[in-house]
């Protein structure tokens, strides 16, 4: 067996997807300095459309549709990113005027925007111990050098 698959004239695949009960969310990130802003959009239903696209004479980026895969959590969910660096660009206008939507009952509702973004514990708990691990390597090897170089001037 090869692994290929092989249809015949007039066969139609559908690909269903797993997420299930889309619970649509966007955050938005703002730098205070640049006003630069980035929003992402997740956890929204397969059969909304989006492609990428430049907006506005090139002023709003919106990405198309990505599945992220959450392997900390096991779960794959949808998401599409827009960012600006326009003062007045907003997460709400970005995606209720790009995406488009094949029903009204798959609603975008930008109004559960988080304006703050809170970190994974156990992402922010590697990063402690890769530094960590950093600083031990750069200690291991200066104390090497320095023991070379003592050895060396004997």
């Amino acid at each position: 067996m090869t692994g290929k698959l092989i249809f015949g004239k007039g066969t139609q695949v559908s690909i269903l997807s797993a997420i299930k009960d889309p619970d649509p969310t966007v955050y938005q990130l703002r730098n205070s300095k640049s006003g630069n802003t980035v929003c992402l959009f997740t956890d929204f239903d397969s059969n909304i459309n989006e492609s990428s696209q430049y907006t506005n004479n090139s002023e709003m980026f919106v990405s198309g549709n990505t599945v992220l895969d959450m392997k900390s959590m096991d779960s794959k969910s949808n998401g599409a990113l827009a960012w600006s660096n326009k003062t007045d660009f907003t997460c709400k206008s970005a995606f209720t005027q790009n995406f488009s939507f094949p029903s009204s009952e798959i609603p975008c509702d930008a109004k559960l925007v988080e304006e703050s973004f809170e970190t994974d514990i156990n992402l922010n708990f590697q990063n402690l111990s890769v530094m960590g691990l950093r600083i031990l390597l750069l200690k291991v090897a200066g104390f090497n050098v320095l023991m070379t170089l003592r050895l060396w001037s004997n």
